[in-house]
């Protein structure tokens, strides 16, 4: 199955950032621009992001329609927040109305989540951190019988920021100290294939790609993906360019894991290169994970 995520501000009806409606691909509506994602061969929708405190009543519209549009809905949440409570909803309570109706139109759910991270401070305390954070959630989830799953993502490497999620080794220990059939792992592929850049001391994607992976122990647990790629403007960028992401290899390591979740294209439209309209961007790197999956 194939994801788009759709930036949080469109499900508080904010559609703008650089130019008007960039972020629906300058469509009219966001009806508009959910119809052609469904056209295109799009069957699920990521929530980029979900903050704990949000206003509910905000999202509720437009994940409904997400709903009534024929979509899965998935969930990229943030681990910021002081909620307290004997249920997951209360600790998550922007969360209430998905949980409430889901099972309606889709048989489970994941959340893709961030580690904790910091300006300064120790990887080791934020490692524990989000352990202590993880185990809580999915042991409220498991206590619950609610059919959700949480996926720890891979982050991309800034000298600005303490994350101990910013590796592969760093989410594997994490995601294997909580030791929960509720906690997988996202792999965010243009993340992982940012900091084999940066590694390599790179200022942009080489013609001959980089065919590193991921260990093994990484692969196997992975239950969701974030997929972008590399362009002058850093990551999120389309896949137009063969170059932006080797897709194609990375499909192919987590078919040999026996992957069966969704491939979820994760792009930022404001930062799309001018050169096609958002919209070619889109279809253009829709089809090529199309290609990659090997779905019609």
């Amino acid at each position: 199955m194939l994801g788009f995520s759709i930036q949080g501000p469109v499900f508080l009806g904010r559609y703008t950032k650089e130019t008007e409606r960039d972020l629906i691909g300058h469509c009219d509506t966001v009806e508009q621009f959910l119809q052609i994602l469904k056209d295109n061969g799009i069957h699920s929708i990521e929530i980029r992001i979900l903050p704990r405190g949000a206003e509910e009543s905000a999202y509720i519209g437009l994940i409904q329609r997400i709903w009534d549009h024929g979509f899965r809905l998935t969930v990229h949440g943030h681990v910021e927040g002081e909620m307290e409570g004997s249920s997951f909803a209360d600790v998550y309570p922007s969360m209430t109305y998905i949980l409430n109706h889901f099972d309606r139109y889709q048989d489970g759910l994941t959340m893709a989540i961030h580690a904790y991270d910091a300006k300064e401070g120790s990887e080791l305390e934020l490692h524990h951190k989000t352990v202590k954070l993880l185990r809580n959630w999915s042991g409220r989830v498991g206590q619950e019988n609610l059919p959700l799953r949480f996926a720890l993502e891979n982050n991309r490497k800034k000298s600005i920021k303490v994350d101990p999620g910013d590796s592969i080794e760093g989410v594997v220990r994490m995601v294997e100290e909580i030791d929960s059939p509720h906690v997988g792992i996202t792999w965010d592929m243009g993340h992982f294939y940012s900091n084999l850049l940066v590694e390599r001391k790179l200022q942009s994607p080489p013609e001959q790609p980089l065919l590193d992976l991921p260990d093994k122990s990484f692969l196997k647990r992975v239950i969701h993906t974030h997929i972008h790629g590399l362009g002058r403007s850093g990551t999120h960028n389309p896949l137009t360019e063969t170059v932006s992401l080797p897709l194609e290899h990375y499909v192919q390591a987590l078919k040999q894991h026996e992957y069966k979740e969704v491939y979820n294209l994760e792009l930022t439209l404001n930062k799309f290169e001018q050169d096609l309209p958002l919209l070619e961007h889109t279809a253009a790197s829709i089809q090529r994970l199309k290609q990659a999956v090997g779905v019609g």
